[in-house]
């Protein structure tokens, strides 16, 4: 009986010690930060660098603009095939530009200015979404590594009890049917802490994709999930969205872009001028003499294409309006809908912080000790530890579920 009690005891400090690491704060240095994961994917990651490439692309275009036509050089030779001499053939050279009127190629100039914003803009688009992408991951790793170590202490935890009813097995003070029980318990959450190692090789994994390294490994978040108040009201955050996020941001340039093409297709109905001037050989005179050439189009003449090309741009206009309505409502709507499911993940977050995490913890010391002293059955213990396994797990989800929704406030377009 002295060795029973000792055993108990040390069983007892076990366990209460096990139980209080697993509801402490967990934090280890890992590799990387959620700071520094953002700013590896705002470098590295390939839809960073494509959105790039077409910021570049709309710069090229906006000194295209700028310039004017390529100019053109015309020979010209007459009476060929004539029983006329050589002397007397007629023959010119000469060097052409055309030349838009006042306001005209200020018009293109400005189209591709918005064009340019417009590819910013999008590039600032991809970025928050990748942004989002990688908080996600980021929390979900986080989630998981915290999950695992949860599990980890449990089986630590049903190892010692399993251990213990062996002990009180030999005793005679608990059946073989508790041991089997014990087993079982032990099997479940070796297969619990399997899954979770599992889906957090995969978070990892997506991680690294996301930063644009994944033959770097799999990189492992720096901290710990952490439960971060909802600070400001809805309102403030909606105002500022509709005014900075990019997809109404580049709603709002192409309702600009729009009104550039109406203008500069009207700009189009105005006459194009061409100048050239060069060389003309005389027949009869000894040196060439010089000569020169005034052209205009007449593009508003009715049969031509240019009205309908303005009809064309200003029916784009009111589609290009229409879709910014679109993208305030859609923002609106998100935001709103973001705003809601991380209100409620705090206020479940909280609920677990103030009741269940300290009344499970209570629970499981008391089923401890109760089947110390013979007044539970190894069946109630169990259940108390399942009871446990199922408040701290579910405790991660809410914070993960909370993150989650706060990630999708700051990037919800």
């Amino acid at each position: 009986m002295p060795d029973t009690h000792v055993a108990t005891r040390a069983f007892a400090i076990i366990l209460a010690q096990a139980l209080l690491f697993a509801i402490a704060p967990l934090a280890r240095a890992e590799s990387l930060t959620l700071a520094r994961c953002l700013e590896l994917s705002a470098r590295q990651n390939p839809e960073r660098l494509a959105a790039d490439r077409e910021v570049d692309a709309a710069r090229a275009r906006l000194s295209q603009a700028r310039a004017l036509e390529a100019p053109t050089l015309s020979v010209e030779a007459g009476k060929l095939g004539t029983p006329v001499s050589a002397e007397e053939r007629e023959a010119s050279l000469r060097l052409g530009q055309e030349i838009p009127l006042l306001g005209q190629r200020g018009k293109r100039r400005r189209l591709a200015e918005v064009e340019l914003s417009i590819a910013e803009a999008e590039r600032d688009g991809v970025l928050l979404r990748v942004r989002g992408e990688v908080t996600r991951a980021y929390r979900r790793a986080q989630a998981g590594e915290l999950s695992l170590r949860t599990l980890r202490d449990l089986r630590t935890n049903v190892v010692d009890v399993e251990q213990f009813v062996q002990l009180r097995l030999s005793t005679g003070g608990a059946r073989y049917l508790d041991v089997l029980r014990a087993r079982a318990e032990r099997a479940r959450i070796e297969n619990d802490v399997v899954e979770s190692e599992r889906a957090l090789a995969e978070e990892r994994r997506t991680l690294g994709v996301l930063l644009g390294r994944p033959e770097a490994g799999m990189p492992e978040p720096a901290d710990t999930l952490a439960f971060t108040p909802l600070a400001d009201s809805l309102e403030p955050m909606l105002a500022a969205a509709l005014h900075d996020r990019p997809r109404v941001r580049t709603a709002r340039l192409e309702v600009e872009r729009a009104r550039a093409a109406v203008g500069a297709e009207r700009s189009g109905l105005l006459p194009t001028t061409g100048f050239s001037f060069g060389l003309d050989r005389v027949p009869g005179a000894d040196r060439p003499g010089y000569g020169g050439e005034v052209s205009i189009d007449l593009p508003f003449m009715p049969w031509t294409g240019q009205g309908a090309r303005v009809r064309e741009a200003q029916a784009q206009q009111s589609s290009a309006e229409s879709r910014l309505l679109v993208a305030q409502r859609s923002l609106d709507v998100s935001m709103r809908n973001a705003y809601q499911a991380a209100s409620a993940a705090s206020a479940q977050v909280e609920r677990f912080q103030r009741i269940l995490l300290a009344d499970a913890s209570d629970a499981i010391r008391a089923a401890v000790q109760n089947y110390q002293a013979g007044q539970i059955e190894a069946l109630e213990l169990f259940e108390t530890l399942r009871t446990f396994r199922a408040i701290r797990l579910e405790y991660i989800r809410a914070l993960l579920n909370h993150q989650l929704a706060l990630t999708d406030l700051q990037v919800a377009e």
